[in-house]
């Protein structure tokens, strides 16, 4: 599963950003480029722990790692790597 492309359609699809998946960058900010407000942030978390099957702690949920759809991707990942090592 291409995590930055799964990424990328929630945002397009669950949270409604007007910028389509094949145009979205990694350095792109959440808050700036695809305006995501305070319930965007709470909807790409629940999102992205119901598609992935990971839990997002709320020290997780923190602005350094919702700042760019980057930084969204490398926490997801970091976390589905963990599952499946823990497994």
């Amino acid at each position: 599963m291409d995590v930055q492309q799964t990424v990328a359609g929630i945002l397009a699809g669950e949270i409604h950003v007007e910028v389509p998946p094949h145009k979205m960058r990694p350095e792109d900010s959440l808050r700036d480029i695809y305006g995501l407000d305070s319930i965007g942030f709470v909807e790409l978390r629940v999102q992205c722990e119901d598609t992935f099957g990971i839990v997002i702690t709320d020290d997780e949920f923190a602005p350094d790692n919702f700042a760019t759809l980057g930084s969204v991707v490398t926490l997801v990942e970091d976390k589905v790597r963990a599952l499946s090592t823990a497994r």
